[in-house]
């Protein structure tokens, strides 16, 4: 697992004591590179010297201890693991350092304990490492899409936010979306293959035409999009707009075809038409609609009187406000599944709205909008109330116990009446708490993580169930994992989908699965909708799931045929 020299930095000031802990480690690695210090100072100066796999510190120094030792290592944002090697070292002074991040605590006449200690803290390293290039992959493909290599909404957004002179005044900018007339109809007649080929060979042809004028990017399907941020080309988008149709019109060769494409143009000005990516996106999409096809020009600018854009958003919260006041929200449940016995352990509660003409919205299309306008605080106690009522009725319907998982959002988890409103609901409908598991994204666990902690840890003491959803998305820190007092990793499904029979193994999925093991928490994977999928998961040793494999969201009514083949609950 660990093949190249371990590099050690020892806080010590003795150097005998230093020598008898090099003996205790030698031998057991393939070399080991060591510095030694003894002050504040010099402590710093090796932090910032080079990378450490390990910090093995004595706790009585002459111009500091452990503690204060441990809080130069985390002040500097280094993330070795920190060993307390000590001979004197109080109990209560043990405790504290070990909460406050410290990987282990081995008395020095106990120096067999070392080498396992380090070898243990250096696994769950190797583990954060693979999160961390899990992370970094997701990260890409969250800001490129992959059928074109162009930057996606997420990455011109945030070019866009970046859209600043030195002096902090607004730059002139311009965002221009691109649409491939026709594009439907090459895919019917040629195929998905061809078409993809069209819009790869346009987003390269494109990619040239902007150079270092701005970003061309993708907005899927047959939309591109060009952000303008070089002040000649921001002063002048209809000059790039005509190169941009010049070189569009040129004949692509796809299928053994010659294919000619007309392109729409349409220009929104930035800060004038917008001041964010979102709204200059829609008032661009506007302006291109106007163009006419085959006209004389193939673009054309925003103009204020085009924009409706306004009037339905705030159509659409007027009618959330609505919707809480007259039950349109309803509540599906997932099962999540134990694959080694085949049965039922627990439900995941999704949110949905059902307005009154039968018209399903997208969660992706309101739940955001919840959470601007502060309306899911009072949703998500609705979601929460109604889902504890649904666990207790199955129970006292006959059917084993089941835990009920529910999501929190960011916004909810601010709140400081969180903690009473759980206590007052299980106490309204009855739930016992060991039934109800709440489910935390990584991004809310990283905010204000003292008060985090706090919550997370009331929370158990209530004997609440806790979960990370969308584990190995976000933070993925593993001094979080190892304070935080949850019970559970979600594995993201976005990390599932990629298991496929062309990519058959996930050396991720296998890290999340290991490190989960090695920190004693339980796991779920999410999104499984294939054979092959449960297969390898089961093979890591993941034995709970949920997915389409095993059934999509259903209302409470559809759910109690399965429930009839419940024969164990959550123990």
């Amino acid at each position: 697992m660990y093949n190249k020299p371990l590099q050690v930095l020892f806080v010590e000031d003795s150097e005998d004591d230093k020598e008898l802990l090099l003996n205790a480690l030698d031998g057991e690695f393939a070399g080991i590179v060591h510095a030694r210090v003894d002050s504040p100072a010099a402590l710093r100066a090796a932090l910032t010297s080079q990378d450490w796999d390990v910090i093995i510190s004595d706790h009585g120094l002459p111009q500091m201890d452990a503690a204060e030792a441990l809080r130069i290592v985390q002040a500097c944002g280094c993330e070795a693991p920190f060993i307390v090697v000590s001979g004197s070292m109080p109990e209560d002074v043990m405790v504290s350092v070990m909460t406050a991040g410290a990987a282990d605590m081995i008395r020095k006449r106990n120096l067999s304990r070392l080498v396992p200690a380090v070898k243990r803290e250096l696994k769950k390293s190797v583990e954060v490492s693979g999160l961390r290039k899990a992370q970094a992959y997701l990260r890409h493909i969250a800001c490129y899409d992959q059928q074109t290599g162009l930057p996606n909404r997420e990455l011109l957004a945030q070019k866009l936010a970046q859209l600043n002179d030195a002096s902090g005044q607004s730059a002139k900018g311009a965002l221009m979306v691109v649409s491939i007339n026709r594009f439907s109809l090459i895919r019917r007649t040629l195929g998905i293959e061809a078409a993809e080929e069209v819009l790869r060979q346009t987003a390269e042809r494109l990619r040239k035409i902007v150079g270092d004028d701005g970003l061309a990017g993708s907005l899927g399907s047959d939309r591109f999009a060009v952000l303008l941020t070089a002040p000649g080309a921001a002063g002048d988008p209809a000059a790039v707009a005509e190169r941009v149709t010049e070189a569009a019109t040129l004949p692509l060769m796809v299928a053994g075809q010659e294919l000619f494409l007309a392109p729409r143009i349409g220009i929104a000005i930035y800060p004038q038409d917008g001041q964010d990516f979102h709204k200059l996106a829609v008032n661009a999409e506007i302006a291109m609609s106007q163009v006419e096809i085959g006209g004389r020009r193939s673009h054309g600018f925003f103009a204020s009187g085009m924009s409706a854009a306004g009037e339905g958003r705030l159509a659409l919260e007027q009618a959330l406000y609505r919707a809480l006041q007259q039950n349109e929200f309803v509540l599906h449940y997932q099962p999540q599944i134990d694959v080694r016995s085949g049965r039922v352990v627990g439900f995941e509660a999704l949110l949905r709205w059902e307005q009154p003409d039968g018209t399903c919205v997208p969660p992706v299309s309101f739940i955001p909008l919840l959470e601007e306008t502060g309306l899911i605080v009072s949703v998500g106690e609705w979601v929460l109330r109604t889902a504890c009522a649904q666990n207790l009725a199955w129970q006292d319907a006959g059917y084993p116990p089941l835990r009920m998982a529910v999501n929190l959002s960011a916004v909810q988890f601010r709140q400081a009446e969180l903690v009473p409103m759980v206590r007052r609901v299980l106490a309204e409908t009855g739930l016992e708490p060991r039934y109800l598991e709440l489910e935390i994204t990584e991004n809310v666990a990283m905010h204000n993580e003292e008060m985090v902690i706090e919550t997370l840890s009331e929370l158990r003491a209530m004997g609440v169930s806790l979960a990370i959803d969308d584990f190995g998305t976000g933070y993925s820190s593993l001094s979080y994992l190892q304070r935080f007092p949850v019970h559970k990793l979600k594995i993201d499904r976005s990390f599932v989908i990629g298991i496929t029979e062309a990519a058959p193994d996930s050396p991720i999925v296998r890290t999340i699965v290991s490190l989960a093991r090695n920190l004693g928490l339980d796991m779920i994977a999410e999104g499984v909708e294939t054979q092959h999928q449960l297969d390898f998961l089961l093979s890591c040793g993941c034995a709970e799931m949920q997915g389409y494999l095993f059934s999509r969201p259903a209302p409470a009514e559809e759910i109690q045929e399965l429930l009839d083949g419940v024969r164990h609950g959550v123990h």
